[in-house]
């Protein structure tokens, strides 16, 4: 199950500033802090490298999809699935 969110243009050019064509994981600043010294140079390293290696182990604590045209799998899935709701009410 899921939440469809209609996300205004403003908001969604931030959101893409962090939700990259690639896996993401998001570290925000509030939980950083909680962490060593040690560690937040870590995490600090690896956001100016950028790639790191990670698999999500298995799933991932929130999963993202983002409707970019009319090809892509959630707009297809989401539109089909909301037709045949339709005619099921027929």
């Amino acid at each position: 199950m899921a939440i469809l969110k209609i996300v205004p243009e403003e908001v969604y050019q931030v959101l893409m500033e962090y939700l990259s064509d690639s896996d993401v994981v998001l570290l925000p600043e509030s939980v950083l802090a909680d962490f060593s010294p040690e560690v937040q140079r870590k995490f600090r390293r690896m956001d100016q490298e950028g790639q790191i290696d990670y698999d999500f182990g298995g799933d991932p604590d929130v999963y993202v999809d983002v409707i970019r045209s009319d090809w892509c799998y959630a707009y297809r899935t989401l539109t089909a699935a909301e037709d045949n709701a339709s005619e099921d009410q027929t």
